[in-house]
This record gives C-alpha cells, sequence and structure tokens, in this order.
C-alpha cells in the first residue's frame, strides 16, 4: 500500500531506473541529450485551492505555474528556453479573464527570454489547474541534489518564510489581530512573494563548479534540506539563528508567542530561493557571487555525517519534522 506522495515517487522510480535520463526521480528534473546540447525538462502543476486559493485569479495562477517550474530549471542549474503549456480551466472560468491571462504569460515569457512552443487548452469538472513542462539547456555541469560532502557548508539565498507568512495572512480571520504588527508596505511585500516567486536562474546557473548539490526551496526549508539529506545518505545540520528573515516576517515573530508556529511558518514553503551545499574552499567564491548579482547568500549549516536534518537553535535542538508541504 503507497501511503504517500514520496512513497509514490519512490515505487515509480523503480521502473525509471530503466532510463539514466530520469535521474531515477531524485531531482526537480531529467537530463537528455540532444546533438551537442543537454537539455533539462521539468513539470508541475499548480491547482487552484491546492497550490493557490481557490479565489484567486486566472492570471495569478497561470504566472505562478510558469514560475515554479523556472525555479525548477534554476535547481538543476539551467537556462530556461521553452515552456509548454496546459490549461484545465474551471467550466465557471469567465471568458473575460482570457485576454489578461495571454498578456501574463506573454510577460513572464519576456522576463525570463523563454519561448512558449506549445500546450492545450480544456475546460474540466474541477478547479482550475495548470501544467507546465519546462525545457531549459545545461550551460555547464548539472547540480544535483545528491552531490552533498561531509564537511559543505549550507547556504541560502535570499529570505525564508514570507510566502508561508502571506498565505497565513490572505487566509486570516477578518478580526484577527495577529497582523496588526505589521504595516500597510509589509503585507504587500510577503503577498507579492507568495503570488510572484522570483526563480533565481542567474544564480542556479553560476553555481557549476562551486555548489556540490542544489535544490529549490518549494515544499519548505527544512523538507528540502531532508531531500539533500536523503539523496546524499549526510545530514544536514541547520541554525535557525542563521536563517535569513525578511524585516517582515522578524517582525511578525516577535509578536507572536507560538515557537512552534514560528517554525511551522517558516518551513511552509513557496519561498523558491535555492539551497544548496558547498565545500569551505568556496565561500569567497559564494560571497563574491553573492555580491555580483546583488543577491542575499547566507550560511545557514554545513554537512555531517549521517542521514537527516539536525536544526538547532540556541545549541538545542529542535523538532522541525512537521513542517513542509506534501500534496497528500
Amino acid at each position: 500500500m503507497i501511503s504517500g506522495e514520496f512513497e509514490l515517487i519512490k515505487q515509480l522510480a523503480e521502473f525509471s531506473k530503466e532510463s539514466p535520463e530520469s535521474l531515477e526521480l531524485q531531482d526537480d528534473g531529467a537530463i537528455i541529450s540532444c546533438s551537442n546540447n543537454r537539455l533539462v525538462l521539468v513539470k508541475d502543476l499548480v491547482q487552484a485551492g491546492v497550490h493557490a486559493l481557490e479565489n484567486d485569479s486566472l492570471c495569478d495562477v497561470v504566472r505562478k505555474a510558469i514560475l515554479v517550474n523556472l525555479s525548477d530549471l534554476a535547481a538543476m542549474g539551467a537556462r530556461p528556453k521553452f515552456i509548454l503549456l496546459g490549461l484545465c480551466l474551471a467550466k465557471n472560468t469567465d471568458p473575460d479573464q482570457l485576454a489578461a491571462v495571454a498578456e501574463t504569460i506573454r510577460i513572464e515569457c519576456d522576463k525570463y527570454s523563454v519561448s512558449l512552443i506549445g500546450g492545450d487548452t480544456v475546460v474540466g469538472l474541477g478547479p482550475t489547474t495548470i501544467s507546465v513542462t519546462a525545457i531549459g539547456e545545461l550551460v555547464l555541469e548539472p547540480i544535483l541534489r545528491s552531490g552533498a560532502k561531509i564537511g559543505d557548508d549550507v547556504w541560502v539565498s535570499g529570505v525564508i518564510g514570507d510566502a508561508a507568512l502571506a498565505l497565513r495572512l490572505l487566509q486570516s480571520d477578518t478580526n484577527s489581530h495577529e497582523f496588526n504588527c505589521l504595516s500597510f508596505e509589509q503585507r504587500s511585500t510577503v503577498i507579492a512573494r507568495y503570488y510572484s516567486p522570483v526563480p533565481r536562474v542567474e544564480l542556479g546557473m553560476n553555481l557549476s563548479g562551486i555548489a556540490n548539490s542544489l535544490i529549490d526551496v518549494s515544499d519548505g526549508l527544512f523538507a528540502d534540506a531532508g531531500h539533500i539529506a536523503s539523496t546524499s545518505k549526510l545530514s544536514l545540520q541547520l541554525d535557525l539563528s542563521s536563517v535569513p528573515l525578511s524585516p517582515a516576517f522578524a517582525q511578525w515573530s516577535m509578536h507572536v508567542d507560538n515557537f512552534d508556529l514560528m517554525l511551522s511558518v517558516l518551513g511552509g514553503g513557496d519561498d523558491y530561493e535555492l539551497l544548496f551545499t558547498a565545500p569551505m574552499d568556496n565561500r569567497e567564491q559564494v560571497e563574491s557571487m553573492a555580491t555580483k548579482l546583488a543577491l542575499k547568500i547566507t550560511k545557514i549549516g554545513n554537512v555531517t555525517t549521517g542521514n537527516k536534518v539536525v536544526v538547532t537553535n540556541d545549541g538545542v535542538v529542535i523538532n522541525a519534522d512537521s513542517t513542509g508541504f506534501t500534496h497528500f
């Protein structure tokens, strides 16, 4: 009996081993050699009510579907080239929205120099579901989740927790006082992080030769660190106090008298930052890249023996196993 999402993937991986291109379903995409090029193919679905709020606009759902797939390419160190877009629209979709949807797709493709090369559109019985297949080109060597080495530093780009905080804010009761500590500007900033994540494409492409392992933070910081740990068969030790926070998240966390809630939101996912490990000798290169890309990149831990994620707070090990997103 299959007990959940990762058990299903594990079972599917058993017969996918026959195709080396699949990387045994352990990474964000597959790698296919084509003439002198190596292509990375990824696919992610975004469904209203699951990966987006039920009442989110069609434009918001389509935009997010494109961006999270580009993030998967970034997590393989690939340059985005093409997308194929499958739109399964809810039966009550207003046709007047479609022009705006087309413009949203054009804007995002232009922003990341991506070409829309095909897809399909249907009207379904269920909620709106967007399927994107994104194709990228490897510039250098791919960086896999399984490459972490003992002694590596653990790094993460940007800030963590804003998207999950935004989701909590958007789902909160209008009478809730939980977010009174946040200004209008702070609320707007975290909500934008939820609806318009920024795939770290340039960082991903520049990490080849520097990072040993790489993943994007989609399921949640601790959960995705666990994916590196399990595929590399090593432990990632993370220092909670080093995890980079936005001013809004830091402000909110100081006003919430519930450590477990704070930890759950911090590891809630949808950040789409890059989490990677790199040898200690490469610290200067990582810091130089952060300056070059004008992007915050923070060391938050190291790789040790074992096969798990260990999270410490003021030197005390805490349980972060319950954080992160799963589909079932």
